[in-house]
Order: structure tokens, then C-alpha cells, then sequence
């Protein structure tokens, strides 16, 4: 099967204690990677910081406490062990500083940076360089297709600022490591899946949609052209 599961708790604003406790606990004892939307903007860091803020309006009118942690939510997610173990895949990551960024590479934790999405919604832009030189994994992604109206990875890079050779690498063997499967996705090599697809060579210039590709291998066995 092509398929892997994994656990998603959604982020420090929609999602209690108790509950990323339990998923932190199960997805330990299942050996399940985690996922969370984390540090994307400062109204998330008003809600954990200080239980202040939009988010910590709209969720106290539902009537829901809220309590203040006095840290960032990156400190706050390893402090409760939801990601760590090199198994945690941080989305986003725009309002990190230096200590968080020690404590994601600490854990272990990998990021999927979303330029386009954070750019969408206000939140600013996360500091790619700063996680790559800290050694952090940093694959691409693209928060989802209701976010920024697409899944083009192209599209991604190319927020980014990323190029040729270094554009290529984020977007197989870096978004691999990030996943975790740099072992069996992500390049081509003796052992590891037949994963392939070509594009016309005007991609690097004109970014086109998905349907563009001439050619696409999974595992060796063509799927589509």
C-alpha cells in the first residue's frame, strides 16, 4: 500500500490540553507521525502566551476557558510532548525566534513552510533560511487547496524565492526528509521507489497546473501519459 497513516491535531487554538496529551500519548505508543498547523500567526501566540486575542475571544463566547501558558506554542507543544521523537511535522512556523527554533530542532521536529498561504492571510513570511541553517528538515506545502485555491508545489517554490537546483531539492528529497520517507521517496536510487514525473521544460519559467505533467511513475508503474 501507498498509504500511511499518521495523527493531525489541528493547532494550539482549536485543540485542548487534555486532547494533544491523548494524541501525543497514542501516536507514541502507535508509532503514527504528527502533524500541526503551529506558530502560524500572532493572534495563535496571543492565545497561548497570554489567553488573549481574537482566537481567545471567539473561543471564551462559546463558552470555553481559556488559560494563559506564558510561553510561545512552539514551547508549549514540546513541553506537552505532542511532537519530538523525530516523528512531528510543524506546518508553517512563521512566528518562530531563535529559542524556538532550537527547541523544533531539539525535538527533532520537521517543517512544511507554506509561502503562499502565509502570504494569504496576513501572517507574514517564515524564516526559511534561518530553520535550513539551524538544520531543521523543510520540506514545501501548501496549507491545502481551501487556503491558496491550489496544491501546486511549483507555485510554492517559486513564493519562495527558490530556483534551479535548490527549487528541485525542496521539492522531492527535502520534502521527503521532512516526511520521514527520504529512505524510499524523494530521489532517484538503487532501493528506493521508481517515483517519476516529467514536465515540459517551461515550467521553470511559466509554472503550469497539475494536468501539465507528460508523464507520472508511482513505485515504478506508470499512472498517468
Amino acid at each position: 500500500s501507498h498509504l500511511r497513516l499518521g495523527v493531525s491535531p489541528h493547532a494550539p487554538y482549536t485543540v485542548s490540553e487534555p486532547l494533544y496529551r491523548a494524541v501525543g500519548e497514542f501516536a507514541r505508543r502507535e508509532r503514527l507521525p504528527v502533524a500541526v498547523h503551529l506558530a502560524e500567526s500572532r493572534a495563535e501566540s496571543e492565545f497561548v502566551r497570554d489567553g488573549s486575542g481574537p482566537f481567545a475571544e471567539a473561543v471564551r463566547a462559546r463558552g470555553i476557558a481559556v488559560q494563559a501558558h506564558h510561553c510561545s506554542p512552539v514551547q508549549y507543544l514540546v513541553r506537552l510532548g505532542v511532537v519530538g521523537s523525530g516523528n512531528g511535522l510543524a506546518i508553517h512556523c512563521v512566528q518562530v525566534d531563535g529559542t524556538d527554533i532550537e527547541s523544533l530542532r531539539e525535538a527533532g521536529v520537521a517543517v512544511a513552510h507554506c509561502p503562499r498561504s502565509n502570504r494569504a492571510h496576513g501572517h507574514g513570511t517564515a524564516p526559511l533560511a534561518a530553520l535550513r541553517r539551524a538544520g531543521l528538515r523543510v520540506g514545501l506545502g501548501t496549507d491545502s487547496v481551501v487556503s491558496v485555491g491550489d496544491s501546486t508545489l511549483w507555485a510554492e517554490a517559486a513564493a519562495a524565492g527558490l530556483e534551479g537546483e535548490e527549487a528541485l531539492r525542496m521539492l522531492t528529497i527535502e520534502g521527503a526528509r521532512a516526511l520521514g520517507l527520504e529512505r524510499e521517496i524523494g530521489s532517484l536510487e538503487v532501493g528506493k521507489q521508481a517515483d517519476l514525473a516529467v514536465f515540459p521544460s517551461t515550467i521553470l519559467h511559466r509554472p503550469p497546473p497539475p494536468s501539465s505533467a507528460l508523464l507520472t511513475l508511482v513505485a515504478g508503474r506508470v499512472v498517468h501519459g
